[in-house]
């Protein structure tokens, strides 16, 4: 078993409009680009495109805490994690009614004729309302 700062690593965790995490974890596993990537201590240095999805870190004390990113961006290097993101959400600020109404608003707006700018926008807004329901579904159900 492990004991004190052994396989821990630094962690620090922003959204736009707030400091989630400042502390030490053993494990974060994020969804990038290319599929979900996990970290542990002394990991190789990277710096990787975040996509929206749901954020499962893993605390010194093995409890687990589970949230939902927006896009952002990753860097671990010399034992230490940070993630810059555009939205977090945790299960207790998820409004599942609102989520649910956004996705429809967005697949309304996908099956409308819109410019390109308009059809992108609409697909960010349907990619963020499905990553509300399935981090709502992983976490309640």
């Amino acid at each position: 078993m492990m004991r004190g700062n052994e396989g821990l690593f630094s962690a620090k965790v922003i959204a736009t409009n707030k400091v989630y995490y400042d502390d030490k974890l053993r494990y974060l596993n994020v969804r990038t680009l290319d599929g979900q990537i996990g970290f542990m201590a002394h990991h190789a240095p990277i710096v990787v495109a975040v996509e929206i999805g749901v954020l499962d870190a893993q605390k010194p004390d093995g409890s687990w805490v589970h949230v939902e990113v927006g896009k952002g961006i990753l860097q671990f290097a010399n034992n230490r994690l940070t993630l810059l993101v555009d939205t977090l959400e945790t299960k207790e600020e998820m409004d599942i009614r609102r989520a649910e109404e956004a996705k429809e608003r967005a697949e309304e707006e996908l099956r409308q004729k819109q410019s390109y700018m308009e059809y992108k926008k609409s697909q960010a807004a349907l990619a963020r309302a499905l990553g509300r329901l399935e981090f709502y579904k992983k976490t309640y159900l």
